[in-house]
């Protein structure tokens, strides 16, 4: 095992055309961000990174498969941010947030079961609502904002995304967007895995004090995102030491106090350079990821819900 271990964690997978999803998550990202900046509003960055999570989906997919399949995740991902809008209103006790990001967790696992989007699991709803569920009230105006901005970015994403069919050489498959009947995804194991690992994690994650919880179920659901146990302890490794690695760069990063635009080109960098690693060694992507991800939590309700008053960039990638 000890063997097997050390040679996934050492392995380092083929290219296999990784620079097209790796631009156009470049693009969906940069894009929204860079008009966010032209208007003062990097207050919004955030919401708009959220939303452009929907860029990561469907990576192997080709129009129109990966259109239908981006679109479905970019709602639920809005929706997601929504719930954690309305859940930062909850008292302070971070149980009741809590409960909803488990919520969000389930939802976000039937959901990947019933549509069978990849990368697989609730991990990007559950940090998009975490971010927002820690954070700071806000009032109606500036949550419609929000929710503006990242259904805007997600819209833009889809886009981006359903771009590649009109270049030249693209083949066009004309698959549907396949769906498993509810009852069958309900009842895969992977529901109950999620769950457990939920409601062991969030009474631990309370008990220890941990800042920001959210990001405690974030860890919780990232090893369930890929089949069998083996593969899931390789990923939990390679989580711990990445983002070992990638606190140290977000270290010097953040002590360079960039200006707003240096923010941005650093965020779209990243972002490419992660989707360029992701599935290649996911350990060394997270030097990338974890600069992106480390922003939303910059600043927080110190409630002990975790998050931020208002989300920056965060990484949309793992």
């Amino acid at each position: 095992m000890r063997g097997t271990l050390v040679r996934e964690l050492a392995r380092f997978e083929a290219h296999a055309g990784a620079h097209r999803p790796a631009l156009r998550c470049g693009i969906s990202v940069g894009v929204p961000m860079l008009v966010l900046l032209a208007l003062g509003r990097l207050d919004l960055l955030g919401a708009a990174t959220f939303g452009a999570f929907a860029a990561i989906y469907g990576r192997n997919l080709t129009v129109p498969a990966r259109t239908g399949v981006q679109a479905v995740t970019g709602l639920g991902l809005v929706a997601s941010v929504a719930v954690g809008l309305l859940a930062a209103h909850l008292p302070a006790s971070p149980w009741l947030a809590l409960l909803v990001l488990v919520g969000v967790a389930v939802a976000g696992t039937i959901g990947g079961e019933v549509v069978g989007w990849k990368p697989g699991g609730p991990l990007f709803f559950v940090f998009a609502a975490g971010a927002f569920a820690g954070a700071q009230p806000l009032g109606l105006t500036a949550s419609l904002q929000v929710v503006a901005v990242a259904a805007g970015s997600a819209g833009f994403a889809v886009l981006v995304g359903s771009a590649g069919a009109l270049l030249p050489g693209h083949v066009r498959r004309r698959a549907p967007l396949v769906a498993v009947p509810l009852r069958e995804a309900v009842r895969r194991e992977i529901v109950l895995e999620v769950l457990l690992a939920c409601a062991v994690t969030a009474p631990l994650a309370v008990l220890l004090g941990v800042e920001h919880l959210y990001w405690a179920l974030v860890a919780a659901v990232v090893p369930l995102s890929v089949p069998g146990s083996r593969a899931r302890v390789t990923r939990g490794v390679m989580r711990i030491g990445g983002t070992l690695g990638g606190l140290a760069v977000a270290a010097v990063l953040l002590a360079l106090h960039m200006p707003g635009w240096a923010i941005v080109v650093t965020a779209v960098v990243l972002q490419t350079g992660a989707e360029l690693l992701v599935m290649r060694n996911y350990a060394i992507a997270l030097l990338f990821i974890t600069p992106l991800a480390h922003r939303p939590a910059r600043r927080h309700r110190g409630r002990g819900a975790g998050g931020a008053g208002r989300p920056g960039p965060a990484r949309p990638c793992t």
